[in-house]
């Protein structure tokens, strides 16, 4: 397992060179990518979602300028190869396009399935492009990137027990990091700036995404923010995390922002009380 890991990281880096395939295939894998860069603008995809957000923004560009090819939590290369795979959350066996499909349900506050649409098709494809020449790594153990599994465990577990003894205080140095290092590009509001997400609010990712599991998030961003500068400590990271995603944010079939708080034994009234209380 660890060699199959090491393998797939080292070739992560070369192994997006390859020119995109002749014909329809071609083609398919394309319309994937301008999905994945402008999932909320494009003809296909933009009625599938009622948010402002993009799967680069959390997929981001490697250093070739395709999406998903960064060498850090969020990148393609490998991800297909581990599909079919289990799900802690399904309690079953998914496929790429069912976790493409939670992307677009919970993350891009979706409004339909993309499973077996042209746009499900098409990112799947663009996806399973990206880990051309890698070997099939199916998992048992959770639908990730296998190069990328073992720190998203670590870092989950680390943040988890970092956000149990968080109090108002983490919530408040929380607001004052993010007005310093994050409102330049998510807007003081957190509804986003020109072409950087919004991080709250009605149009971006929901309480049921991802990124609002408070872990989740926080392994996401000590990886990726700043923008190609990733250098916050751990606790800075908690406080702007915690601080984000208590932020309103549309509910999920009846999951609201304060579960994600509840599953760590937080309250958020009591996280996000008035200063003068």
């Amino acid at each position: 397992m660890k060699k199959s890991i090491l393998l797939i990281t080292s070739v992560a880096i070369i192994s997006t060179a390859h020119e995109y395939p002749k014909g329809k295939l071609g083609e398919v894998i394309k319309l994937g990518e301008d999905i994945i860069n402008h999932t909320d603008t494009n003809s296909l995809s933009k009625s599938y979602i009622n948010s402002k957000l993009q799967c680069v923004n959390c997929h981001r560009k490697g250093k070739d300028g395709r999406a998903g090819t960064t060498n850090k939590i969020g990148t393609f290369i490998g991800t297909a190869t581990s599909f079919p795979a289990y799900s802690k959350r399904y309690k079953d066996i998914i496929s790429l396009q069912n976790r493409i499909d939670g992307c677009f349900q919970r993350c891009l506050n979706g409004t339909k399935s993309v499973v077996n649409t042209k746009v499900g098709i098409a990112v799947e494809s663009y996806i399973t492009w990206l880990s051309t020449g890698l070997p099939i790594n199916m998992s048992s153990k959770a639908p990730r990137t296998p190069s990328k599994i073992e720190m998203w465990d670590r870092d989950r577990n680390k943040f988890s027990s970092l956000f149990k003894k968080a109090t108002h205080k983490n919530y408040i140095n929380g607001k004052k990091l993010y007005v310093k290092k994050c409102a330049l590009c998510h807007g003081i509001d957190g509804e986003g700036v020109e072409s950087s997400p919004p991080v709250w609010g009605d149009r971006s990712y929901t309480a049921d995404g991802s990124m609002a599991k408070l872990p989740n998030g926080a392994t996401w961003i000590k990886d990726n923010m700043p923008l190609d500068n990733a250098n916050l400590s751990d606790q800075e990271v908690i406080d702007i995390t915690l601080f984000i995603n208590a932020q309103p944010r549309m509910s999920y079939r009846g999951f609201k922002v304060e579960d994600n708080f509840k599953k760590l034994g937080l309250s958020l009234e009591k996280i996000r009380e008035m200063m003068f209380q």
